[in-house]
């Protein structure tokens, strides 16, 4: 027996009906720049592209790439808000996203379709500066350092310690406007305004066996940080010296090196005596 199967015939759309779109390729992108406090930034550009292409891209490459963006990347501009929306078509190689202003740059993420909110860091690099110290074995001594903010935009979580070396001890610690936490030695200071000078003091005892036969100058090292700029922070640096003169003529009869023996002794007994 010989059987037919016949395909049922389309069905014809009807009258006035539109036609089914086509596959969506393209994707959708938004969210929000801002600084790291918070802030909004305006015109802004957040550009979508392969990683070979904005992976190890400077700030002034991405704002080179904002001005005239390649067929391969796509751009947009963020509005009063701080907020983007953007659709990135499917010939982009979209696997990073990064935004960059005036002031800096975001760190580039990894492209994923939806909301996504990117956070610029400013690079105006400040200087966390303290000069350089000559001291005495036993003697207690003031390093101090200031900071001024040079660029457009608060500075915010600005924070400072100190590292010593064996038998140094911190004495005391003193700034206006910063806050000193002793349970791990670290100043921290609330926002820091454009223009705007801090400034702080570690007191430190200098340790008595600093040095044996000549002069020597210690590296102290310094550790400061900020949420919103990167610093540029040089280890604070201490020479210690034989005892001067006049201590030498306090102990008659003593060449330097006995000299420093006395200078040991009697600064250990004063440690022992007096508190600060």
């Amino acid at each position: 027996m010989l059987s037919l199967v016949v395909a049922p015939a389309a069905v014809a759309a009807p009258a006035g009906a539109t036609a089914a779109p086509a596959v969506q390729t393209d994707t959708n992108l938004s969210g929000t720049v801002s600084y790291l406090n918070g802030s909004a930034i305006v015109d802004a550009t957040v550009l979508v592209g392969s990683e070979a292409r904005l992976g190890n891209a400077t700030a002034e490459e991405l704002r080179e790439l904002a001005a005239a963006p390649p067929e391969d990347v796509a751009t947009t501009t963020t509005n009063a808000s701080g907020g983007y929306e953007m659709t990135v078509a499917d010939e982009i190689d979209a696997e990073l996203v990064v935004a960059v202003s005036d002031a800096g740059m975001s760190r580039p993420r990894r492209y994923v379709a939806g909301e996504m909110d990117l956070t610029v860091r400013t690079t105006a690099t400040l200087t966390l500066e303290s000069p350089s110290i000559t001291a005495e074995p036993g003697e207690r001594i003031h390093v101090p350092f200031s900071l001024t903010n040079t660029g457009d935009e608060p500075v915010e979580g600005l924070s400072l310690s100190l590292t010593l070396p064996d038998g140094w001890n911190h004495v005391s610690a003193t700034s206006e406007t910063g806050t000193y936490h002793q349970s791990n030695r670290t100043f921290t200071w609330g926002s820091i305004e454009p223009g705007e000078t801090v400034e702080a003091s570690f007191r430190i005892f200098v340790g008595l066996d600093a040095i044996n036969d000549t002069a020597e100058t210690y590296e102290l090292a310094t550790f400061a940080d900020s949420r919103t700029h990167p610093l540029d922070v040089s280890d604070a640096s201490v020479t210690v010296r034989y005892p001067t003169e006049s201590t030498n003529a306090e102990v008659p009869g003593f060449g330097a090196p006995a000299a420093l023996g006395a200078v040991a002794v009697l600064g250990g007994a004063a440690a022992l005596a007096r508190r600060d």
